[in-house]
């Protein structure tokens, strides 16, 4: 599985709360299950009764187990799955940070295969790193800019090709750069403007 996985990953990490206060979400992409399987469910039987049976495919069993995985270490983030084809601006949840991946990320961070520990540790820890530099791109755009600054998103993708970038939608202009340094000399150019 790990050869499927390009070497650029290909998560967004957004925040779409004020500066102060992050805020993320996951984008949940609904495919049609290849087979299911039947579970028992206790909380099924207290609701409906003892013969109740409920299947989850296979697809929402690896989400909830990613969702699980990368919750526990990031308790301020929703966890996505989107298409190549999805706006990624629209994708949103109700916490601090969304993260989005791919489908094929997803069935990686999933994979209990000794073949795939690497690439998913490598995965892993990009994740990481992008968490920590979303925060980061978060404070320095809080220290320049005011209350009178609309900030409607911010946040880091990886493209394909594995390039960073930087972006935040303030007060009805997007911007988008390489570096967080030029992201915010941007913002800052068109408020000396006003």
């Amino acid at each position: 599985m790990a050869s499927g996985v390009s070497s650029g990953i290909n998560q967004l990490f957004t925040s779409k709360e004020p500066v102060n206060v992050r805020s993320g979400t996951i984008n949940k992409n609904a495919r049609t299950p290849a087979k299911t399987e039947t579970r028992d469910s206790s909380a099924a039987k207290n609701l409906f009764g003892e013969g109740v049976k409920f299947e989850l495919s296979p697809e929402v069993e690896m989400y909830g187990r990613v969702v699980d995985l990368l919750q526990k270490k990031y308790d301020n983030a929703d966890v996505f799955v989107a298409g190549p084809d999805e706006d990624l601006s629209q994708i949103g949840g109700d916490l601090e940070y969304s993260i989005i991946l791919s489908e094929d990320e997803m069935k990686l961070l999933a994979s209990d295969d000794p073949n795939d520990k690497d690439a998913k540790d490598k995965l892993l820890g990009q994740i990481d790193d992008a968490m920590k530099m979303v925060t980061d791109l978060g404070n320095k755009i809080s220290e320049n800019t005011d209350e009178k600054d609309e900030i409607s998103n911010f946040g880091i993708s990886f493209g394909n090709d594995g390039k960073l970038n930087f972006f935040a939608d303030m007060n009805g202009n997007s911007y988008r750069s390489g570096s967080v340094d030029d992201l915010i000399n941007s913002i800052l150019s068109d408020k000396t403007k006003e």
